[in-house]
């Protein structure tokens, strides 16, 4: 006797109900009128009645009253009817569902957390939540779907596996709640009443993009991997990850006085950074190191949404420096003197020891035949860069004598020989 139902938000052409008390009938409807207890049945359709009939229908209208005398517990029909007008115009309109899920990192778990809140904004306990994850990988429990319920605070939370790197989706289902559309049946005959179903639910889906994270791996070669100061050294980072775009940053750290002390914590001789995207290998900026020892590359690079940080230590490099050694000799002497010379020895990273050789020429005639030929070597170990006096050398006769001094090649400099036969460096006997 009645037509297919109908939804409807305001019944403001009937009798003047306004929408707010649409949405208030139709969760009371749909919150009690599914239930068979007389006393509920009966204080549902009070309810909707003072809500949508008019004045006179009201709880202490004529027709109202008369209505709930007629159940046959008036007392208790009306208590139920406060509760449900009461709790209507807290919770009665529109519901709203979210998910919210933690990234997390492969092999791990997603934590979800799905929320529902009734028309007032106020958390809905009890309704059952049903969450999956269709691309979060292979079909297993805890992959979905997976079931719960609301609690208190109106919130279910579930966890699933994350057994592959990418963005999944999360999609949360929830059922049994209240309505906030009022399901009108029109009847068939003229002048019979309209009727409203009770016990009318709905349901909300929400969803969320999750990131599952997965790892980096990067390598590292320097280029080049032996080098004099004053040259650029650089790494070549080989690295993958998952395409995005994210910033490398290179350092150099040392100098160490060996390749057994190199680690990569502590200071470092320069940073650089570069923007990096696809996998490949990337040529980082250069570093010049400002003196000699053994380094050692440290890239880390930024995670992204779907990545893992991560950091590289190693491609070793070795640098070495520029000696200089540098001769301080006496003007003028007589014959038979003892003769010594001042020597400077510079550019030793991490001091020595070091061998230096110094060698006393002559005797020329003229200033301009000094060093070469005939001369005298003295060697002595040294702990490193500083000035010493050299050991002695007899004259016994007289002309010009020049002085030089040398260092040998070390496992981090360069050898270096002394200016010979300039100012500073020849002395007179007479």
């Amino acid at each position: 006797g009645f037509e297919t139902a109908s939804t409807t938000v305001d019944l403001a052409g009937n009798k003047g109900a306004t929408r707010r008390e649409t949405e208030r009938a139709a969760w009371i409807l749909s919150k009690y009128g599914g239930h068979k207890d007389a006393a509920q049945a009966a204080a549902v359709d009070a309810a909707v009645l003072h809500l949508l009939a008019g004045p006179a229908w009201q709880l202490g209208g004529a027709r109202g009253a008369r209505r709930v005398r007629a159940s046959g517990d008036p007392a208790t029909v009306r208590r139920f009817v406060r509760l449900m007008l009461r709790q209507s115009r807290a919770s009665a309109g529109p519901y709203l569902a979210s998910v919210t899920a933690e990234a997390s990192d492969v092999g791990g778990v997603t934590s979800v957390t799905v929320s529902v809140t009734d028309g007032g904004g106020g958390p809905v306990a009890g309704l059952p939540v049903t969450v999956t994850s269709p691309d979060g990988g292979p079909s297993t429990p805890a992959a979905g779907p997976i079931e719960a319920v609301t609690g208190d605070d109106g919130r279910a939370q579930v966890r699933l596996a994350a057994p592959l790197v990418g963005w999944r989706t999360v999609t949360a289902v929830v059922g049994q709640v209240p309505a906030h559309l009022l399901r009108v049946r029109r009847p068939d005959r003229k002048g019979q009443a309209a009727v409203a179903e009770g016990g009318a639910r709905r349901t909300l889906v929400a969803s969320a993009l999750a990131a599952v994270r997965g790892p980096q791996t990067v390598t590292l070669a320097a280029d080049p991997s032996l080098l004099v100061v004053g040259a650029s050294a650089r790494v070549v980072a080989t690295i993958s990850g998952d395409g995005a775009q994210r910033t490398a940053t290179a350092s150099l750290q040392g100098p160490f006085a060996s390749a057994a002390a190199v680690h990569c914590s502590g200071a470092a001789a320069g940073q650089v950074s570069a923007s990096v995207t696809a996998d490949g290998a990337y040529a980082l900026p250069s570093i010049t190191p400002s003196g000699g020892g053994y380094f050692a590359w440290r890239v880390a690079v930024d995670g992204t949404a779907t990545s893992i940080p991560a950091t590289a230590c190693g491609a070793p490099v070795k640098v070495r420096d520029r000696s200089s050694v540098a001769v301080s000799a006496p003007g003028t002497a007589a014959r038979f003197d003892v003769l010594s010379a001042q020597v400077t020895v510079t550019g030793l990273p991490f001091g020595g020891p070091v061998e230096v050789t110094t060698s006393l020429y002559g005797p020329y005639a003229t200033a301009g035949e000094a060093c070469s030929g005939n001369h005298q070597d003295v060697t002595q170990n040294r702990p490193g860069n500083g000035t010493f006096t050299s050991r002695s050398f007899q004259v016994d006769q007289p002309g010009w004598y020049a002085w030089r001094a040398s260092v040998p090649e070390g496992d981090l400099w360069l050898g270096s020989t002394s200016a010979c036969g300039v100012v500073g460096t020849l002395t007179q006997v007479q």
